[in-house]
């Protein structure tokens, strides 16, 4: 559930065993995500500067949080083939019915 002043994570996520980069941005992320649908699309840029991280640090949390199953990660292009921000689906750890060992 996200609010305009706020958001809420899922006690569940302390089930992971994610490194502080990783959950600042799995925070990022859901504090961008859109509620009805789950996703979000925040630049490289975007996500490392809220996090107050670098970019390649964004990246290797993306593919940890992805590894683990907490997102899914789409690359997208615009009409003429050049890259543009990656679209995320969180997922929602309240429905979610299994937690990894």
């Amino acid at each position: 559930m996200t609010h305009k002043n706020f958001f809420m994570i899922s006690n569940n996520i302390f089930e992971f065993g994610l490194k502080p980069r990783d959950f600042s941005v799995y925070c990022c992320l859901v504090r961008h995500k859109d509620n009805q649908k789950h996703t979000c699309f925040p630049s490289r840029g975007t996500i490392a500067k809220e996090c107050n991280i670098d970019r390649k640090t964004v990246d290797a949390a993306i593919k940890n949080l992805t590894d683990v199953g907490l997102i899914e990660k789409e690359n997208r292009k615009r009409l003429n083939g050049s890259k543009t921000s990656n679209l995320y689906r969180v997922v929602d750890l309240i429905e979610r019915r299994t937690i990894p060992p």
